[in-house]
């Protein structure tokens, strides 16, 4: 029996040595029938050189003391042979042959032997190292108590190690020609001290001896041991050979299954088979143990089952050759699970970064929100001194990004270095496609198709079937008017010759239309009911995304009402309401940083006003007796452009007091825009046309304006995002020097709502006072609010202009001017809220 003692126990005083029997006697003489090996023993009393320290175990074989070496000042423990009557012999023949099996295995997964002899009474003992620690069994136990789940992953992993260094003292073994014969959870200790020790070695064999003949004797004993018939071992871990007793067949592999009994122990937390020793020798002699999986209490390492399972094959040829191979594949196991470990450390580092990172973006974001407020109250014309406290937080969140920057390198270098490590592993793969996606998305946003390409390819990269979805793109569209049943054509955005231009896909179907698929993509949806005007719906499906249109606030779609025929004048145009890309166009100038922004519905002027429709305006004014209204809203030149002097661009007979049209072609009154009026000036045009019409006109305002040039998928331009001269009223169109232009001449400068002339010829003057901060917005919904006439602040101007390069004609720049100024190149364009829809007269 191994020194396997207690931790807690204390040794007992060493009991008197009666005289020994004459069973117990050990006699040295020739007839005595005892193997060479016995006859050679030295005999003297051990107790001169060891002194007995106590009792550290006992069994029916014999006691284990533990001993102090007298003569090289250590502590040993001594096993000592006590068996008495008929068949002593054939056990102290197996205990010498123990201690030599055991000092010729010199392993350090195996405990030496130091010393071997008898007594003169016939005792034989060994001494080898002591052992304190506990058994595997109990760290099994152990392990298995502390979860009710089964054992942790790293519980598991730590078993596994200790597993493997058990096979590797067996393939020793086998590689020595031993083969041990009971391998079991018991005899396997773990040390104080790290150590892991296959002890009790005393039915093992080597395998020169098992092969030699009956009766031919052997190195170690022969066949005396162990006989046909005679089964020895411990029947829950033995292969079915051995229960069987059929020696011959007894080998290597016989250890191997034992192992993997051990192995389905330690993943199971029970041996293979429980129960009485005759009945559990019956069941491995019937059949195998219940599968791993059916009794294991949770997930377990598949390579860790599949070596069990190889391991206890039924026949020997089916199983590992001997514990060198079954070490090997416990290694490769262990090393991917080391491997992995040093790769989830990595993903935790990874993950920290991430949110340092994050509070750092966070962090940048809000000074930089606070610096625009800041700057956003001051003039442009004001001291420095008082934009310094904006800078500073300008200068604060730069850093702050700097570092971020440097962080998200930090981040993605621990994800690849995880992956270095284990290549497939789903958390850093999982990290780094959520990471792409984000950047995939800013991109998409940023309308950059490059770097939106190599964002894709990084998801597709890591994604690991999570993404698919996503990386598919296909979105949903659903619509619902009033009245219903209206039919709904779609027609794609595809990029022809730098233009973004319409092509059919057919009719989607009659509203309410609920979860269309269609793929990722601009849309424009022609939505014609009888008796009604066809509404233009621009949509911009994402990816995986779904167009609902739910306002703010409300639980459900929003329904668009469909205007009857005769509610829009032959000027206007029909814009539903719905979100918009308002803003990131890091191109155009001032433009707003990148929101979502819902707009009502509203109706917008086809054109900007014309120079015939200002006429009007004026001469009515003079007819009503309020010329000096009129007066006020003639445009005139720019005073810079005048020397400071007010000249009026109009006009006015000598007799009548009208006002008369410049020199123009007398078709062209109609067609060419007014310019060079004031917003004050503007805005009572609006107010004339209010009273005329019974609408509730108004100067368009600038997000409605950016939404009817942008449409819903965030174009830089009405066509898309490549600047072109010709398509629009701007500097480089035509040969010579720029000039306004009729308002119809350009027909790609035309909206997906039909809107014309939002990039170039002239720009308009917005309801509201500029602002940095550009206008309100109320949790995601646009609030137009019209600068009061009295309110000497600056106004918002919005629009490309005919002297302008295409840089200042994008649909984000936003421009401003004082409510008194005379612009050469600014104009005007009407709206109108949507209300009760109705024929006008």
């Amino acid at each position: 029996m191994p020194a396997r003692p207690r931790r807690a126990a204390k040794p007992r005083p060493p009991k008197p040595r009666a005289t020994p029997t004459t069973d117990e006697t050990l006699s040295l003489s020739p007839s005595s029938g005892l193997t060479a090996e016995l006859r050679e023993l030295p005999v003297a009393s051990p107790w001169t050189r060891y002194e007995d320290l106590g009792v550290l175990g006992s069994g029916s074989m014999g006691e284990v003391h533990r001993v102090r070496d007298r003569l090289l000042g250590r502590t040993l423990a001594m096993k000592i042979l006590a068996v008495r009557g008929p068949g002593a012999m054939g056990f102290r023949a197996r205990f010498l042959a123990e201690a030599r099996l055991a000092a010729g295995l010199q392993h350090p997964g195996i405990v030496p032997v130091h010393d071997c002899g008898a007594t003169p009474e016939g005792r034989l003992y060994f001494t080898m190292d002591e052992v304190r620690g506990q058994t595997l069994r109990a760290a099994i136990e152990a392990a298995h108590r502390a979860e009710p789940g089964g054992p942790s992953p790293a519980a598991l992993r730590r078993l596994a190690d200790v597993y493997l260094r058990v096979c590797e003292a067996v393939a020793h073994a086998h590689r020595s020609g031993v083969i041990h014969r009971d391998l079991k959870p018991d005899n396997v200790m773990l040390g104080d001290l790290g150590e892991v020790l296959v002890v009790d070695w005393g039915l093992a064999r080597a395998l020169a001896a098992i092969e030699a003949p009956a009766g031919s004797g052997g190195a170690l004993g022969g066949p005396r041991l162990t006989h046909a018939g005679h089964v020895l071992g411990t029947p829950a871990y033995m292969p079915p050979e051995q229960a069987r007793g059929l020696v011959a067949e007894i080998d290597q592999r016989s250890d191997v299954h034992a192992l993997g009994a051990i192995l389905y122990e330690i993943l199971c937390g029970a041996p293979p088979y429980e129960g009485p020793g005759r009945a559990v020798l019956a069941r491995v002699v019937a059949g195998p143990p219940p599968p791993v999986a059916r009794r294991a209490a949770g997930a377990l390492p598949a390579e860790l089952v599949a070596a069990c399972e190889r391991a206890m094959a039924r026949a020997p040829g089916d199983r590992f050759a001997d514990a060198g191979a079954l070490a090997e594949e416990v290694r490769a196991f262990l090393d991917g699970a080391h491997r992995r470990d040093r790769a989830l450390a990595l993903v935790r580092e990874a993950r920290a970064i991430a949110s340092e990172l994050g509070e750092l973006q966070a962090r940048a974001r809000a000074l930089r929100a606070e610096a625009a407020a800041i700057l956003g109250q001051i003039e442009t014309y004001d001291p420095a001194e008082r934009k310094a406290r904006g800078w500073a937080l300008e200068d604060e969140a730069r850093a702050l990004e700097v570092t971020a920057a440097v962080d998200l390198v930090a981040f993605q270098t621990r994800l690849h270095a995880a992956l270095v490590e284990v290549p497939d592993l789903p958390e850093a793969h999982a990290a780094l496609a959520d990471l792409h996606t984000a950047e995939l998305a800013a991109a998409e946003a940023a309308r950059d198709p490059a770097a939106a390409a190599r964002a894709e390819a990084l998801v597709a990269q890591h994604h690991q079937g999570r993404l698919a979805a996503l990386l598919d793109g296909r979105g949903a569209v659903s619509i619902a008017t009033s009245p219903e049943g209206a039919e709904v054509w779609a027609f794609r955005y595809v990029e022809r010759a730098r233009r973004l231009t319409e092509e059919p896909l057919g009719l989607l179907g009659r509203t309410p239309i609920r979860d269309v698929a269609l793929p990722r993509g601009s849309y424009l949806l022609r939505v014609r009911a009888p008796g009604h005007v066809e509404a233009r719906i621009p949509v911009h499906l994402g990816r995986g995304e779904r167009f609902l249109g739910v306002r703010p606030g409300d639980a459900d779609p929003f329904v668009i009402p469909l205007l009857p025929e005769g509610a829009l004048g032959a000027d206007e145009v029909y814009i539903p309401a719905g979100w918009f890309s308002a803003g990131g166009d890091p191109a155009a100038a001032e433009s707003l940083p990148a929101q979502r922004v819902w707009v009502d519905g509203v109706i917008v002027g086809r054109d900007p006003v014309t120079v015939a429709a200002y006429l009007a305006f004026l001469n009515d004014l003079v007819a009503e007796g309020r010329e000096a209204e009129a007066e006020a809203a003639c445009p005139c030149l720019p005073r810079s452009r005048a020397g400071g002097a007010r000249v009026p661009l109009l006009a006015r007979g000598v007799d009548d007091g009208r006002y008369t049209p410049p020199e123009l072609p007398a078709g062209d009154l109609g067609r060419m825009p007014i310019v060079s009026v004031t917003w004050r000036g503007a805005t009572a045009y609006a107010a004339w046309r209010s009273a005329r019409t019974g609408q509730a006109f108004r100067l368009v305002g600038e997000l409605e304006r950016e939404k009817a040039a942008r449409g819903v998928d965030g174009r830089y331009f009405p066509w898309g995002d490549q600047p072109e001269p010709t398509w629009a009223c701007m500097a480089g169109s035509t040969p010579g020097a720029p000039g306004l232009a009729p308002v119809d001449v350009y027909p790609t400068d035309e909206s997906p709502y039909g809107v014309r002339g939002l990039a170039g010829n002239v720009r308009d003057w917005c309801a509201e006072a500029w602002t940095q901060a550009g206008p309100p917005v109320e949790g995601g919904v646009l609030r137009v609010a019209p600068a009061p006439l009295d309110d000497p602040s600056l106004r918002s101007i919005r629009g490309g202009v005919y002297y302008g390069p295409s840089q200042l004609c994008r649909a984000a720049g936003r421009f401003a001017a004082r409510p008194e100024e005379h612009g050469a190149g600014v104009g005007l364009r009407l709206a109108r809220p949507v209300g009760p829809a109705r024929a006008r007269g």
